[in-house]
């Protein structure tokens, strides 16, 4: 069983959920996330793919930059 390390901020809370950031500690990967429903989403991909290529858990913004 792999063991990661991910930092939770959340921001603010609006519409009866969270808002705010997540950093995967090993990776030192930041993303964004509206909802506590899409935090937990971005945590079970990172983890079912904690050794793949980077881009699992890399931002929006950096894949348009890249595209």
């Amino acid at each position: 069983m792999n063991s990661e390390t991910f930092i939770v901020n959340v921001k603010c809370r609006e519409n009866s959920t969270w808002q705010g950031k997540v950093t995967w500690a090993q990776k030192s990967k930041t993303k964004y996330f509206r909802s506590a429903l899409e935090l937990m989403k971005m945590l079970d991909g990172a983890m079912d793919h904690a050794d793949s290529p980077d881009d699992i858990f890399e931002d929006d913004m950096e894949k348009s930059q890249l595209g």
